[in-house]
């Protein structure tokens, strides 16, 4: 008998639960979903999409591209195994499953921006456990854990948005393994953050920091917290000054520490210190849209700075500029379907894998067509089917057939 994986996950947008039920003997493509909030656009594809990854060197951007990579690696692994729990596919594929399953966490931790989560990756987590516990006594299993299984709960959590139990799972994970990178008192203080318990949250960072005195988005997401809490601007002061000192010129959050400080010393009366940190910012605004090819977004914290330093007609000029727009960028959108901003899109049998075409090149009304050997993913013309096979396909075609050849039996 089948048996069958199912996921309950929550959405981020409105707490609702949605349960998908898949199982082994589905005669139609199995189309992945990644989960609503957990994909979003990260300036650093845009530096990549742009050509310009080596006219920077924020190391950030480099460990975000390696975690990315990784990612994509455990991902195509865990798009070659059956979906299927039952214990023969789990026994055959074990080692699959834990090397995916480990890769992909691994991958969070480095940068959870990197690591998106699927309906497919959730079925990879009971498989996962599943395997972990195959051989452990039944009076053992209750509250048997690894580190890799306590991270990959968190991580379904924290997408799932359910803060308190992450915190609960993190804590165990950083109370049993106490090895573990700043990044896991990073992500455990963004909860503490979203539940609005924010000196818990200030512990957490200062935890992260020193774990890795480098881990410069702690001193920036500390300013910012200061920054809203009552009386507490000279911390906000200190940090945003840390986060330059220890961060890099070329990112969005040196722009908004820079536009921070010129508010603050404003404040204080400090004009000509407020000036020049405006001047900074606007000069870190113009390295950060020539690299990326976009401005740094409108905030409150930019918005109020703007007015402090521009002329009441210049100042409406650039508000206007850094609106966000009502209609998405085209361009930027056939780019993130494409998978040039995202390598680890699913297949879609509506989207040629290559350059997100609907039809076949010069052909309307004609589907896309299906890669000849796996029938797992779809191209417009045989030019884009070549360019993707020796970019990324080309591993992963013989692992799609032999999955697909397993659930047919």
């Amino acid at each position: 008998m089948t048996e069958v994986a199912t996921t309950t996950t929550t959405t981020p947008t409105n707490n609702a639960v949605e349960t998908t039920t898949t199982t082994t003997t589905e005669e139609a493509e199995y189309q992945d979903r990644f989960l609503e909030g957990s994909q979003r656009i990260v300036p650093y594809d845009l530096l990549e999409a742009r050509g310009n990854a080596d006219k920077s060197d924020d190391p950030d951007a480099k460990i975000y591209s390696q975690a990315k990579e990784l990612f994509r690696k455990g991902y195509e692994l865990c798009m070659s195994i059956p979906r299927s729990l039952d214990d023969d596919v789990l026994e055959k594929y074990e080692e699959d499953i834990k090397t995916a399953s480990e890769t992909m966490v691994e991958a969070w931790i480095m940068d959870d921006k990197a690591a998106p989560m699927s309906e497919r990756i959730l079925i990879l987590g009971q498989q996962y456990e599943k395997v972990l516990l195959k051989n452990i006594p039944e009076e053992q299993k209750e509250g048997f854990f690894v580190r890799d299984s306590l991270l990959f709960s968190a991580w379904i959590l924290l997408v799932g948005r359910q803060f308190k139990h992450c915190i609960t799972t993190l804590s165990l994970a950083i109370d049993t393994y106490p090895d573990l990178p700043a990044r896991v008192f990073f992500l455990r203080a963004s909860c503490f953050l979203s539940l609005g318990k924010y000196r818990l949250g200030i512990k957490d960072l200062e935890k992260a920091l020193e774990r890795d005195p480098k881990f410069s988005i702690a001193y920036f997401v500390l300013g910012s917290v200061y920054l809203s809490l009552e009386n507490e601007r000279e911390n906000a002061i200190k940090n945003y000054k840390l986060y330059l000192q220890n961060g890099h010129p070329d990112t969005n959050d040196a722009a908004h520490a820079l536009y921070a400080l010129s508010n603050l010393t404003n404040y204080k009366k400090k004009k000509n210190e407020a000036h020049e940190y405006y001047v900074r910012a606007k000069a870190t605004e113009e390295r950060f849209k020539e690299l990326y090819g976009t401005h740094t977004g409108l905030s409150e914290t930019k918005r109020s700075a703007i007015l402090a330093h521009e002329p009441e007609a210049e100042a409406q000029k650039l508000l206007a500029a850094y609106a966000p727009k009502k209609q998405p960028d085209q361009k930027l959108q056939q780019l993130i379907q494409s998978g040039i901003l995202n390598t680890s899109y699913p297949p879609n049998p509506k989207s040629c894998s290559r350059c997100a075409a609907s039809h076949v090149k010069d052909k309307p009304d004609t589907p896309l067509l299906a890669c000849g050997a796996c029938r797992s993913i779809w191209y417009c013309s045989r030019e884009c089917q070549v360019a993707d096979f020796k970019t990324s396909h080309k591993n992963q075609c013989k692992q799609l057939q032999a999955a697909k050849a397993t659930e047919q039996k």
